[in-house]
C-alpha cells in the first residue's frame, strides 16, 4: 500500500507544478495524503507524523504565552527539544530532570510539551504519566517496580519509538526504582531489538527548590545579577548535586546520575508577585472574563497568596498554583454581587 501511495504522490506532484509553483492540484493532494492517513488509522492516534506532529513552533508558542518567570526552563527545553527532535538518528533519549518547589510549572511545561508533540496532546496513547504516589507508593518495594517500569516503557516504546514518558513526584519514589531503565537511556542504538533513542524523558521533582530558592534570593540581596541574566550554568551543579545526595528521593544516589545520563537539569526559580499577577492575568482572559476593576482583581488575587520571606514576602509559597482557583472564586463573587445589584436597582425601580 506505501508503494502505491508513494507512487501516486510522485505523479500528483509533478502534474501539479508549473513555472510559478505548485497549483491548486498540489493542495489537493495534500489533502489527498491527509485523509489517507487518516483512513489508514481509523480509530486514529498512531505512531505516524500526523498524529505525532512534534510542532516545535506551537512549543515555543505556549511557553512563551503561558508560563511566566522561567526564562531559564522556556529557553532550556524549547532548545534541547527542538534539538533532540530535528536530530535524524540520536545518540540516546532526552532525558530532563526539572527541579523547583511545587506551583512553579514543572507539570505545565511538561503538559505544554505533550500538547505540541502529540494531535490528540495528553490523551494520546504514546503519553505516558507517572506518579509516585499512585504507581510507587511503597519504599520496600523497589525491585518490583523496576520489573513494572521495565515492563511498561519497553512495551510502549515498542508500540513507537516516538514515546513520550513524565514521571512526577520523583522526589517521592523509592530510590533505586528509575536504574531499573538505566539500559534504555543510556548510548545504545537497541536493547533486546528495541530502539529507544527517539523517546523523550522528563522527571518532575521538588528536589533543590530550596537550594534554587536561596541562590536566587541570595543573588538578590548582592543586586549585583538581575533574575534574568541567570543561567542554568548557574544551578545545574546545584540541583545536580542536591538530587544525589538527599536520602529518600528517586533521583538518591542514583546511576542515572552516576553516568551521566540526565541531559539536563532543569531549575524552575521562586516565583516572584509580578509573576503571581501575570499568571493570574491569564487566567481571567482563558475564563474570557472581564473583571469591573481589572487592576483591583489582579491585586487581590496577588495579596490573597503567602510569601516568603516574612520580612519581605518576595516569593510565592504556591507559585501559582492557587490562582486559577482564586480567580474563579473572584468571578463567582462578583457574578453574585451583581445579580444582586441587579434585583436591589430592579425592586427599587418598582417602587
Amino acid at each position: 500500500m506505501d508503494f502505491y501511495r508513494l507512487m501516486l504522490y510522485i505523479v500528483l506532484l509533478h502534474s501539479c507544478k508549473s513555472t510559478s509553483g505548485y497549483s491548486v492540484l498540489a493542495l489537493v493532494t495534500d489533502f489527498f495524503l491527509s485523509s489517507y492517513e487518516k483512513l489508514r488509522c481509523p480509530l486514529g492516534d498512531c505512531c505516524n507524523n500526523h498524529w505525532i506532529p512534534n510542532n516545535t513552533t506551537k512549543l515555543q508558542e505556549l511557553l512563551k504565552q503561558d508560563v511566566f518567570g522561567q526564562h531559564i526552563a522556556t529557553e532550556v527545553v524549547s532548545r534541547q527539544i527542538e534539538a533532540h527532535l530535528s536530530n535524524p538518528s540520536p545518540s540516546k533519549p532526552l532525558v530532563l530532570s526539572f527541579h523547583g518547589w511545587t506551583g512553579n510549572g514543572k507539570n505545565h511545561v511538561a503538559y505544554l510539551i505533550a500538547k505540541s508533540l502529540f494531535m490528540k496532546e495528553t490523551d494520546s496513547q504514546f503519553y505516558h504519566h507517572f506518579i509516585s504516589t499512585v504507581h510507587f507508593p511503597h519504599q520496600h518495594n523497589t525491585q518490583l517496580y523496576q520489573d513494572q517500569i521495565r515492563s511498561w516503557v519497553s512495551g510502549n516504546v515498542s508500540r513507537c519509538t516516538q514515546s513520550l514518558f513524565v514521571f512526577d513526584e520523583v522526589d517521592k519514589m523509592p530510590s533505586g526504582v528509575l536504574d531499573g531503565i538505566k539500559a534504555y537511556l543510556d548510548y545504545v542504538d537497541r536493547v533486546d531489538g528495541v530502539d529507544y533513542r527517539k523517546s523523550i524523558f522528563i522527571f518532575l521533582s521538588n528536589t533543590g527548590g530550596k537550594e534554587i530558592t536561596k541562590k536566587v534570593h541570595d543573588i538578590w540581596l548582592k543586586g549585583n545579577v538581575k533574575r534574568e541574566e541567570l543561567t542554568v550554568r548557574d544551578f545545574e551543579r546545584l540541583v545536580e548535586l542536591g538530587a544525589f545526595n538527599e536520602k529518600g528521593g528517586g533521583l538518591h544516589q542514583s546511576r542515572l546520575i552516576e553516568k551521566h545520563l540526565i541531559d539536563v537539569y532543569v531549575p524552575f526559580l521562586p516565583m516572584e508577585k509580578i509573576h503571581v499577577r501575570l499568571c493570574a492575568e491569564n487566567e481571567f482572559n482563558k475564563q474570557k472574563y472581564f473583571p469591573r476593576n481589572k487592576e483591583a482583581a489582579l491585586q487581590k488575587i496577588v495579596d490573597g497568596l503567602h510569601y516568603y520571606p516574612e520580612d519581605k514576602e518576595l516569593y510565592s509559597t504556591t507559585g501559582c498554583k492557587r490562582v486559577a482557583q482564586r480567580v474563579s472564586l473572584y468571578i463567582a463573587e462578583e457574578r453574585y454581587n451583581n445579580r444582586a445589584h441587579e434585583r436591589r436597582h430592579h425592586d427599587s425601580s418598582e417602587l
